[in-house]
Parts: structure tokens; sequence; C-alpha cells
């Protein structure tokens, strides 16, 4: 259920912060007061498109729009899927920066907006006169039938062996066009050149770093050398300090009181030696020239071949080697590869179908108890003479199965069955997609529907009708409704009014939730107009209190 509305700085709203109820919301106001903005930054947040720049009311601050939702802990895998750390009362958040870019979050994680309208369009549904949504979308329309029609099992294996359907079907795609420009001879000289370089992981890299330190140690030689020299030549430092030595040692045959110097420069002669010693062995590390050549060559071959291949690195090179290897197999072995793939495939479609028919088998059972539905509630929206029947058309087989439901119609007794899209009315399409709604909705996930002005073009009884109808769906889902219609607004469970400040230099759009003694104003005033009279406020008392 949706819990809470967050907005801030979107065309005209300033900053809005609006719990919202469960059962049935309805929303006023006068025209062009900010009802579309409100719905307008919901379907932001849903991950719906806009151009983000052109929505800022001020343009040098970002738009916020955030969703609280509730969410059922049965749903904790899907956060998984996408990476996101699930909360019963999940954030959705979109925000509009003056760059004219957007970001999506979910509970503080950054999401697609793509994901943001995957995810959160299973939560809420938003409905128009203008867009003619369920009637038009296969997919939505069988989410609806089969969670009616309990086919959730039924659709489950078929999805199973549709996966294995098109995966055979693409690679049979794939072998049919591998090859079709290729030179196989060409092809098979060069896999036969790759075959024979092989270059290990990381060896290029160590090539280099052996290099570079073979450099490193020939440009320091000379220095080791010089250093070495002043320490074991004739008279050099070693020398000079075995010399010291001895005269130390004859002072002290007459002097003892110099003999503590003696550790000192015992540690001298130790730290001198270690010296020379480490010295020496730094000059006989060098590579050996026959080594360092070899190196040189590999590294040259190595190179000579990237270049060639036009690849980047030797990893890449190596990477093609194994495509080609792989593709040269695949060419080889094409017309015994593409007769096994279309065995294959003889079989799964043979599986296809028949769990095909196991679906359509059961939504076929379903259709009946949705056929008496229609009846019943296109009578409770006054469309009592009209015929609605869902039939189904054999189609290629996709992700929804192998027919696709068709809703015939006839507005009246004697008129021919028909497309629904294709003969009913503005008004018919919007009421008879809320029967649809009725009917296949009760047993769907969704939690919120929201109406936008979809009772446009009806009034008086059907008004009624259309609104008792609404507020009979709320006892199941929460219904978010906008509407100029006072029946409708009669029968919320709770009331908004949208209302537009303007001031010298500032408009602005809020949303006020209404108390009892508003609601019966603002019901006043749909009915009368802007001269809001008793007999309207007491016509406004009976709707809002009937017999």
């Amino acid at each position: 259920m949706l819990q809470h509305i967050e907005i801030s700085n979107f065309i005209l709203i300033h900053q809005l912060s609006l719990p919202v109820s469960n059962g049935m919301t309805v929303m006023t106001g006068e025209t062009g007061a900010g009802k579309s903005i409100l719905l307008g930054a919901l379907g932001a947040a849903l991950g719906g498109r806009l151009a983000a720049k052109s929505v800022l009311k001020d343009s040098s601050k970002k738009a916020v729009i955030e969703l609280t939702i509730k969410v059922s802990e049965s749903l904790k895998a899907e956060f998984e899927i996408l990476d996101i750390d699930y909360a019963k009362d999940t954030v959705f958040r979109r925000e509009l920066l003056p760059s004219g870019k957007s970001r999506c979050f979910i509970n503080d994680t950054p999401v697609k907006a793509a994901d943001l309208a995957r995810f959160a369009g299973s939560f809420i549904d938003i409905n128009s006169q203008s867009d003619s949504g369920l009637l038009h979308r296969v997919g939505q329309q069988m989410e609806l039938i089969d969670a009616f029609a309990n086919a959730t099992k039924e659709r489950s294996a078929y999805l199973q062996v549709f996966e294995k359907y098109t995966t055979i079907k693409d690679e049979l795609r794939r072998l049919e066009e591998l090859g079709q420009n290729d030179d196989l001879d060409y092809l098979r000289f060069v896999v036969n050149e790759l075959k024979n370089v092989h270059i290990e992981e990381g060896e290029y890299e160590t090539i280099e770093d052996q290099l570079l330190q073979a450099k490193s140690l020939k440009e320091n030689l000379d220095q080791f050398h010089s250093l070495y020299g002043l320490l074991n030549k004739d008279g050099g430092a070693l020398d000079q300090i075995y010399s010291v030595e001895n005269a130390l040692n004859k002072i002290i045959a007459s002097q003892g009181s110099f003999e503590k110097y003696l550790p000192s420069l015992a540690e001298a002669v130790s730290t001198l030696t270690d010296l020379a010693k480490a010295t020496k062995d730094s000059m006989n590390t060098g590579f050996d020239e026959g080594e360092l050549e070899a190196l040189k060559e590999r590294k040259r071959s190595i190179d000579a071949m990237v270049r060639k291949h036009r690849v980047l690195t030797p990893e890449e090179l190596m990477d093609k080697k194994s495509g080609l290897v792989e593709k040269l197999e695949k060419l080889e072995n094409k017309e015994k590869e593409l007769e096994r793939l279309s065995k294959e495939l003889v079989k799964v479609e043979a599986d296809l179908e028949g769990k095909a028919e196991l679906l359509h088998a059961k939504r076929m059972k379903a259709s009946d108890t949705i056929q008496k539905a229609f009846a019943t509630y296109l009578e409770r929206v006054d469309l009592p003479k009209a015929k609605l029947e869902m039939t189904w058309e054999k189609v290629a087989a996709s992700v929804h199965g192998t027919y696709k439901p068709v809703f015939m119609f006839a507005a009246n007794p004697g008129s021919a069955m028909e497309p629904l899209h294709k003969v009913a009315s503005g008004g018919e399409q919007s009421r008879i997609k809320l029967a649809l709604k009725a009917v296949l909705g009760k047993h769907a996930a969704l939690s919120t529907q929201i109406f936008d002005e979809i009772d446009t073009g009806i009034s008086g009884s059907t008004a009624e009708k259309v609104g008792a109808l609404m507020k009979e769906l709320a006892d199941n889902q929460q219904i978010i409704t906008i509407t100029h219609l006072p029946q409708v607004a009669a029968a919320g469970n709770t009331h908004w009014k949208v209302v537009k400040n303007q001031l010298e230099n500032d408009t602005t759009s809020q949303v006020n939730p209404l108390n009892k003694e508003q609601r019966v104003d603002e019901i006043a005033r749909l009915l009368s107009g802007t001269k809001v009279t008793e007999a309207a406020k007491n016509q406004a008392k009976v709707l809002l209190n009937p017999l």
C-alpha cells in the first residue's frame, strides 16, 4: 500500500508531504489547480519518462519525489535480485537535476529508471481515459487473467519450456548466419597460425618487468663497480680499516684504556665486509646476454602477432584465438549441429505446444466465470445493454502463451460484436476498463490503483454507480481517483482538494486533506459551480450520508 508522498520543487509544487490512507481517496479541484501535476510527479517516481529540466519550479535546484510503499516480506527475493536492502516501508525516490539528468533510488540504492518502473509498477497502476492501457497490453491482461484462473503452476511450466525453445531458436539462427561471409580456407590458415601462439596469462607483463630490471641493473653496474673498488681495492676502505685495527691493538698492549674502542671498530669492519659482499653479489646478478636477447625476441614476437591480428593486448589475442578455434569447429561441424538442433527443436516445440494447451485450458476454464462477472459489472457501470465477450485468438508462441485474449464488444442489443478498442467510445472504454479491473483485479497483486478522471463523460446515476464500484474495489485495494463528479467524490473515504495559490511573483499548488465540513463545501461546489447554494450543501450532505 502507498503510505506517503513527498514532493519538492516539481512544477508548481514547492513542498508537499502527504500521508495516504487505505480505502478510497478522491482528489478534486478547479481545472488547472494542479491535479495533473501531482499525477505527473507520481508517474516520475514510478520511473516514467520526462524532460527533467522542464519540471523544476526553481531551475537551480533539483526536484525530489518520494513514495513510501508498504512491501510484503514475500518480495524479499525481488530485492535481492537487484541487490537492494529490503525494508517493510520501502522508499522509491526520483531526483530530477538542473542538468536535465535524473537519478532513481530504491531504499537509497541507485537503480536504473527501467528497474524503478518495473519494480514500483508492480505495486501501483495508473489508469487514465487517454491511456487505454489494459485494453491493449496483452501482458497485463494475461497477468490478471492468470491470477484470476490460479494458473501460476501451468504458466511457470510453460515458461521453462519456452525459455529452452527460444534458446534453441537463437542458436539455430546464429549457426545459420555463421560463416556466411567467411573464407573457410583463410580461417583455417589463421587458426593454424594462432595455434602455434601460446601466451601464458601474465607472461607479457613478466617479460616487461624483467627487461626493466635488466635495464636498471645495467645502468647501476658502474656505480656498483666504483663502490666495490672503494671498498676492496689495494689501499681501499677495508685495507685502511684493517690497518687501523692493527695499530689500535698495538696501543692497547701498552694503553689498556683504548680497548673500549675495539667492539665499535670490529662492528665497522663487519659492516664494510657485508657491504662489499652485497655489492659484489649485485654485480653478478645481471642478466645473461643470451637470456636477455631471448626475452627481447619473445617480446618482439608477441608484439608482432598482436599488431598482425589487430588487437590491443596479448590477452585479446588469446581471446581471439579461442573464438576463431571455436568458430572453425562450429563451421566444420555446422551441418551436423544444424541437424541436431533442428531435431531438438521439434521435440521442444511439441513439449511447448503441450504446455501451452494445458495453460490455455486453465485459462478457458476461468473464462466462463470471468464472462459472467463481466455482465454483472457492465450493468454496475450503467452499460446494462452492452455485451462484452472474451475470446481467444491463436498466435505464435510468446512469453504469454500461444493464445491471446480478444475483448469483443457490442454497445447495444443487435449490434455486431467487434473488437472493443475499435467500437467503444471514450466514456464507454473508461467504464469498461473499470469493470475489467473489478473483475480481474480482485486476484491481482497490485496494491494501489490510481484513476485519472476515468469517469469523464458520465453523470447522474452512472456516476453514482461508478463511485460505488470504486468504493467496493477499495475493500481489497487502495484506490486514488481524480474526479469532477460529486457522486464519485462522495464515495471516498478520504478527500484531497488541490488548490492553486497565485501571489504577485509566484504560483504554487498544494493538496489539502478535507474534514467533514470542508467535504460538504467541496462537493457542493462540484454540484453548483463557483456559487455554492444551500440547496447544493444539502444535496452534498445527502450524497455523503445516503439513507
